[in-house]
């Protein structure tokens, strides 16, 4: 009750569902399928590219030491393991 008016729904609001009791005037709403949608729209643009440039590019002092000491020792590591694996020729040179 609001100064005296009484509010009571009428008699085509009685018939109708709840979501379908009013109308709405000056609202569009456009959507596509599921099925229609591009699932990769953006993608290459918006979260690679992104992604590279947030965190690759922007923040390189990271990670780009800690990955070359990690290969220089992974490449001393495989040379010196080969070396000592190595025959020396000089102990079969007088096999036959």
């Amino acid at each position: 009750i609001i100064s005296g008016i009484i509010m009571r729904p009428s008699v085509v609001a009685l018939g109708k569902h709840f979501g379908n009791l009013g109308k709405m005037y000056g609202e569009y709403r456009f959507a596509l399928a599921p099925n229609e949608q591009k699932a990769f729209k953006g993608f290459l643009d918006q979260a690679v590219v992104k992604v590279f440039k947030n965190y690759v590019w922007s923040q390189w002092y990271y990670y780009v030491p800690q990955t070359v000491a990690a290969y220089l020792i992974y490449d001393w590591a495989k040379k010196t393991n080969a070396a000592s694996n190595r025959k020396n020729p000089a102990d079969y040179a007088n096999d036959q």
